[in-house]
This record gives structure tokens, C-alpha cells and sequence, in this order.
């Protein structure tokens, strides 16, 4: 029987096709891998900012800050302090306008020579080579150490409540007896056989006087009222033709000063 080559030649392809899949190797299952350990997620917000810059340091504890060397001859006065400022990493603003007032300048000439003070101390030394120290200062307000004159500075009042209980409370005075040495002997000597009646005794309970040297909380309270306004800038206070107040109501002082005032009181502003 004569077939066509067109039905041979596909038979051929055929029984090849089925040698070679036969031929084929089996498939093999992929390496097994170790699985990948965990990652965190990245943060979904960014970390919130230091509250302060770096390199700056806090003015309260600038001032306190040990300086080991301040050594200057005849340099201005603003190359002066900008060393403090540098020294001490802290904001330091003068205004040259109120000090201009007083011929105060940045180019005064200045000399120092000071070793192991704190910054506080070499503010104050630069200060008073100016000549006019008494009338010029510094203080800290928000994070800034101002330099400016004393009249500008105590311009701005403020208002604090000290609690001064423990300074005026009442402490009972209980006055023991009277010790009378010669009365005993009076008695001893004067009773002879007698058997006496009744001497007094060696102590005597006569404390009528004790109460009198006793002072009520309120004169005590006028009493520290008095102190401060005496000794703490006296020049500062309604009663020696200032503007500054200070008052005692109920266990607390009441006290309207300048920032300076508050400072030697003990009190933050």
C-alpha cells in the first residue's frame, strides 16, 4: 500500500516528539531558601527636633559656667563679650543703644585678666571697666542674656507671691520660773526653829512680764516688710519715692518689682 509523504513525514515528527519528552529529565523542586528575618518598618513620622540647638547651651547655666582664662588688653568691648558668648555657647544681646547713652560703646577699649571665674563674674567685670557698672546690668529673658542700663531694665515690673508663713508664725514663749538663790538662803537662815511657814522656795512662778515681750504675726510681718524695703534695693520702693510695692496678706508676701528685685529675693521671673 503506497501512503502519501505528507502523512509519513508527520508520523516521523511525531514519534520523535514522544522520544524526546521521554528523554527529558523530571523536573526538580527549587532549593529551599531560608526566609528573609524581619525587617521594621521605617518610621512613619520623623523624630521631633531637640529642644535646643546644638552648641547652645542654656543661659541659666551658661552663667554658671567656669571660665579658665579671660585675658584682654585694650581689645573693644564687643570683641570682649563676643569671647563670653563663644566660651560659653549662650545667646548674649546687648543693646548698644541704651548703653550708647551712657558713651558706652563697642569699641571701648577694655583690659581683663581673670582666671577660673564664672561667666556671671566676667559679665559683671566687663561691665564695670566701663565706668558706669552701677548703672548698667544683665539678666536672662526667654532663652537670652540681655546687657542693657538698669533704668531700661526696671522699667518692666513684676508681680510674684512668696509664701513667708514659717518667717511670721507665732512661737509660744513659755517663760520657765524665776531662780532666786538669796531669797532661799533668806529663808533658810531667818527660820531657825520655827518650822516655818512657808518660804517660797528657789523658784518662783511670777511670769506676768512674759507676755509683754511677745510681738503679734502682724508686727512680725511689718517687720520683714521693713527689712526688705531697707536692704534690698532700697532706692526701687513706693516708700523711698520708687514704684516698687511689696505687701503682707495672709502668710504670703505680695511683691510688684523690678526683675532684679525678684532675683535677690530668690524668685524666678
Amino acid at each position: 500500500m503506497i501512503r502519501h509523504p505528507r502523512f509519513v513525514a508527520l508520523a516521523l515528527l511525531s514519534l520523535v516528539s514522544v522520544s524526546l519528552i521521554a528523554a527529558a529529565p523530571a523536573p526538580t523542586a527549587p532549593p529551599a531558601t531560608q526566609p528573609a528575618p524581619y525587617q521594621i518598618p521605617a518610621a512613619r513620622y520623623a523624630a521631633p527636633a531637640q529642644a535646643t540647638k546644638s552648641g547652645q547651651a542654656s543661659p541659666t547655666v551658661a552663667l554658671t559656667r567656669k571660665l579658665p582664662e579671660l585675658r584682654f588688653t585694650q581689645i573693644p568691648l564687643g570683641d570682649a563679650i563676643d569671647q563670653v558668648r563663644e566660651s560659653t555657647g549662650a545667646n548674649i544681646h546687648v543693646n548698644w543703644r541704651a548703653l550708647e547713652l551712657l558713651n558706652v560703646t563697642r569699641e571701648m577699649p577694655t583690659s581683663l585678666n581673670l582666671r577660673d571665674v564664672t561667666a556671671r563674674r566676667a559679665l559683671k567685670a566687663l561691665l564695670d571697666e566701663t565706668g558706669v557698672g552701677d548703672f548698667l546690668t544683665f539678666y536672662v529673658d526667654e532663652g537670652v542674656i540681655e546687657i542693657t542700663t538698669k533704668e531700661i531694665a526696671d522699667n518692666k515690673m513684676f508681680t510674684r507671691v512668696y509664701p513667708v508663713e514659717d518667717l511670721v508664725v507665732e512661737v509660744p514663749n513659755f517663760a520657765g520660773p524665776t531662780f532666786n538663790l538669796q531669797s532661799q538662803q533668806n529663808t533658810v537662815s531667818g527660820g531657825g526653829g520655827g518650822g516655818g511657814g512657808g518660804g517660797g522656795g528657789i523658784f518662783s512662778g511670777d511670769t506676768a512680764n512674759a507676755a509683754q515681750d511677745q510681738t503679734t504675726k502682724q508686727q512680725r510681718a511689718d517687720s520683714l516688710v521693713k527689712l526688705i524695703t531697707e536692704t534690698v534695693r532700697p532706692e526701687v520702693w513706693r516708700e523711698n519715692g520708687g514704684t516698687a510695692a511689696v505687701r503682707y496678706y495672709n502668710g504670703h508676701l505680695i511683691v510688684t518689682a523690678p526683675r532684679s528685685v525678684h532675683e535677690q529675693l530668690g524668685g524666678k521671673i
